[in-house]
């Protein structure tokens, strides 16, 4: 019995649309009421003032004026604010009841009036919406049958229809209504279902918009913080620690050797090593401290200090407790950082400052080696300078601001001149002096312009010597090279075009390679200085004994020289400990059947001392300073011997 009146309830409110959404905001329901009020004002003074102007509906032109000023003007007042707009309907709809009985009452329903009166379901459905018009149009039914059965009679002075008219009226009214409520329900649910895919397609776009908003604040692998969200969340630590007077620490992580683990783990594992990663250091970080994935090797926390100062030792002990250690694929790994720390308000007091300040540090840490670094402002100002060098020494080798100069090399035996090691010099115009060499070969390094550089003093340092030749000084040219430039493809085509180009012979080109330069590539860098043997050129091992290579490698090595470094030449004759260094570098040297040549010699002593020990060359600054091409030539041609000849 319960499920069958349940049944008809709920066909009924089908059929009649109950359950049909009223979705009108009060926008669209006060445009409503004011397009209703308008079209009412201006037919409604229309016919009143047509009425009144009529012998005998002189009333109903007034009653018709009356509505207007009574009902519907007040309508529009009401329908400007929000609160007020369901009073508006109600004038509206009291207002077309009050024209429909005025025609009623007064006889213009037995005229056009049985039109207007028509449209009275329409505008109670438009107005009120479908339950509301159909209490509106409910109403207006039986108000008229009362009024046909038994208030008219009671009227003299009113017009009184006849039974027909009364009864076709309703029923006509009646048919109306169902039509209006059909019409307004084929609306209701066709704006309903507009409704839905509006909603649905709203919800997809808050979706979506949620999610790239996600993806433009996180890292996708990880699900942390990336860059963006990381410099809110550390403005707002700044900002909550300045109230509080504390710290607040930003430390910047560069996982090492992350493309080689990646390409030995492939892209799965190393997605899944950065995974790894990432949920130690969040266990580091504990509640208080914020993880972010900055970069594809970069990670980044934000720690709040409940004191306003950091201590570095502190910090130190931190990090050498907890290393990194994980299992990918079966294998374990441990896992190096270079760290670099930025405090504030010590070092910046805003997030980007503070964020890049702490990106500074690591990089100085990286260059120095180390696996850790506090901001140093002396150190950024280092370090900006150095990069600064870039663009300039780049426009130095185009602009033609780099010079060659040369250090005379003696033979310690004869007191002659033997020739001259070149060396790259840099006259900056932006700073109106000589960058020093220490400072722009790094540079040049870094950049990829040691090559470059390299074929330009190739070329600048054959042509002066084939210069010396061709005045008749057969003096020998030492070129340094890198390990950079024994790793270039084109050096040996360098080097055979430069001797094509000047037609000097090899053996008076001496390349002095550092011990350094084996250690990247040992296999590629022998094979080039055996290719560079077979050709010819002199080899020499410059700087000996402050590398970290094997004598294996002196041994298989077809070199003819070694250069003792001028840290163990200059205070030769107050240290003992050179002494006997040096003593025994000549020593393993001519057993070798090497050459050697010392550099830093300041004083005719120590020269003499070397000599006495078989060394075969020596420059420094007893002999000479490095100078110009032109004042090296000067000096060739004036040359005097500083020492006697060996008895």
């Amino acid at each position: 019995m319960k499920w069958g009146l349940h049944a008809l309830l709920q066909g009924t409110n089908e059929v009649l649309g109950l359950g049909v959404r009223e979705l009108a905001g009060f926008e669209e329901r006060a445009g409503h009421v004011r397009a209703a009020s308008a079209l009412g004002v201006f037919f409604g003074i229309l016919f009143s003032a047509f009425n009144m102007a009529t012998p005998g509906m002189e009333v109903l032109g007034q009653a018709e004026l009356a509505v207007v000023l009574v009902l519907l003007v007040p309508a529009v007042v009401a329908s400007r604010w929000p609160h007020w707009v369901g009073l508006a309907e109600v004038l509206v709809v009291l207002a077309s009841m009050g024209f429909s009985f005025a025609l009623l009452i007064f006889g213009g329903i037995e005229g056009t009036g049985l039109f207007w009166v028509g449209m009275v379901p329409f505008l109670g459905f438009f107005i009120g919406g479908q339950r509301n018009g159909w209490l509106y149009c409910l109403a207006m039914i039986g108000a008229m049958t009362l009024y046909f059965t038994g208030i008219q009679r009671h009227l003299p002075w009113a017009h009184q229809h006849s039974s027909v008219v009364a009864t076709q009226f309703v029923l006509s009214f009646v048919f109306y209504t169902l039509v209006a409520a059909a019409f307004n329900r084929a609306r209701s649910q066709f704006e309903d279902k507009l409704q839905q895919r509006v909603e649905e397609k709203t919800a997809d776009a808050k979706a979506l918009l949620a999610q790239m908003e996600y993806l433009a604040t996180h890292d996708t692998l990880t699900g942390l913080p990336n860059q963006l969200l990381l410099v809110q969340q550390l403005g707002a630590a700044i900002d909550q620690a300045r109230t509080q007077n504390r710290a607040v620490v930003v430390c910047v992580m560069r996982l090492e050797r992350m493309f080689e683990l990646c390409n030995v783990l492939g892209a799965e594992g190393g997605d899944q090593l950065v995974r790894e990663v990432s949920a130690q250091l969040q266990g580091l970080c504990g509640e208080r401290g914020t993880l972010a994935r900055t970069r594809r090797d970069e990670f980044a926390v934000i720690y709040p200090l409940h004191q306003p100062h950091v201590q570095p030792a502190q910090l130190q002990q931190f990090l050498l407790e907890h290393p990194i250690s994980i299992q990918v694929q079966g294998y374990s790994l441990f896992l190096e950082f270079t760290v670099g720390l930025a405090v504030f308000p010590e070092h910046a007091a805003s997030a980007d400052r503070l964020l890049h300040r702490a990106e500074q540090a690591m990089l100085q840490a990286y260059r120095s080696d180390q696996s850790w670094s506090l901001y140093n402002e002396d150190l950024e100002k280092t370090f900006v300078r150095h990069h600064l060098l870039f663009g300039r020494l780049r426009d130095a080798l185009q602009l033609g601001h780099l010079q060659v100069h040369f250090q005379p090399q003696i033979d310690l035996h004869t007191g002659q001149l033997h020739g001259a090691e070149a060396l790259a010099r840099w006259w900056d115009p932006v700073s109106q002096s000589m960058v020093p060499p220490v400072t722009f070969i790094p540079v040049a390094e870094e950049s990829g312009l040691i090559r470059p550089l390299t074929r330009w003093l190739i070329g600048e340092c054959l042509r002066h010597c084939a210069s010396w030749h061709a005045m008749g000084r057969p003096l020998d040219v030492s070129i340094n090279l890198s390990a950079m430039n024994l790793l270039d493809p084109e050096l040996i085509s360098v080097l055979q075009q430069s001797l094509q180009d000047t037609g000097l012979a090899p053996r008076h080109v001496n390349l002095e390679i550092t011990e350094s330069c084996f250690m990247d590539s040992p296999e590629r860098a022998m094979e080039v200085v055996r290719h560079l043997h077979s050709l010819g050129f002199r080899l020499s091992i410059d700087d000996f004994g402050t590398g970290y290579s094997s004598l294996s490698y002196l041994k298989n090595l077809p070199i003819d020289e070694l250069k003792i470094d001028q840290g163990f030449v200059r205070n030769l004759l107050d240290n003992p400990g050179d002494q006997a260094i040096v003593a025994s570098t000549l020593d393993l040297a001519h057993n070798l059947r090497l050459s050697v040549v010392a550099e830093g010699i300041e004083d005719s002593a120590t020269a003499l001392w070397l000599r006495a020990r078989g060394c075969e060359f020596g420059q420094g600054y007893h002999f000479a300073r490095p100078m110009s091409a032109e004042d090296f030539l000067h000096f060739a041609g004036n040359f005097t011997p500083s020492l006697p000849p060996t008895p």
